[in-house]
């Protein structure tokens, strides 16, 4: 079973049958919340400037899952492709980690599926007009139409980076 069909059958995408499964998307990474370990956190801050003297202890340990996760049942995370929201700090190869549960709301960031594509955008909304903006000048808005074939699968509520 492919995560396209996985995510579809676990709620997560109404999709027409025109779109399956042609154009199944690619880098959708599965989120499991389930293990529980946890790293470390120094309670002194690392400077970016000069440095700091080092405290000598540490803090509560943190757990990346309750860091980055909100909703385990409702989150899914695709890898980053595209520089249109490189202005939001969302670059090519970053980890989007999306939540299914939360409503888009103005100037949110989105993972939506629009005319059988995927695309991350700056969700836009005045009264009934709906558009998507990109955080790059390169590229204009999109506006969502009558005609448009348009879900939002879920909002960004985190974005890792790998060094």
């Amino acid at each position: 079973m492919t995560l396209w069909h996985a995510l579809s059958h676990e709620g997560f995408g109404r999709m027409a049958s025109w779109l399956w499964p042609r154009h199944e998307p690619r880098g959708l990474l599965k989120v499991e919340g389930r293990t529980h370990l946890s790293v470390p956190l120094v309670a002194a801050r690392a400077s970016c400037g000069f440095p700091s003297p080092a405290d000598d202890y540490l803090d509560q340990p943190l757990d990346f899952n309750e860091l980055i996760i909100e909703n385990p049942a409702a989150t899914f995370a695709v890898r980053v492709s595209g520089d249109s929201m490189v202005g939001a700090g969302i670059f090519p190869g970053d980890i989007a980690v999306v939540n299914r549960a939360k409503t888009p709301s103005d100037r949110c960031i989105v993972v939506a599926l629009l005319n059988g594509e995927f695309t991350i955008k700056r969700y836009r909304q005045r009264g009934t007009r709906i558009w998507l903006e990109a955080d790059n000048p390169a590229f204009t808005d999109i506006e969502i139409t009558e005609h448009s074939c348009f879900e939002v699968w879920g909002v960004i509520s985190r974005c890792v980076r790998l060094l």
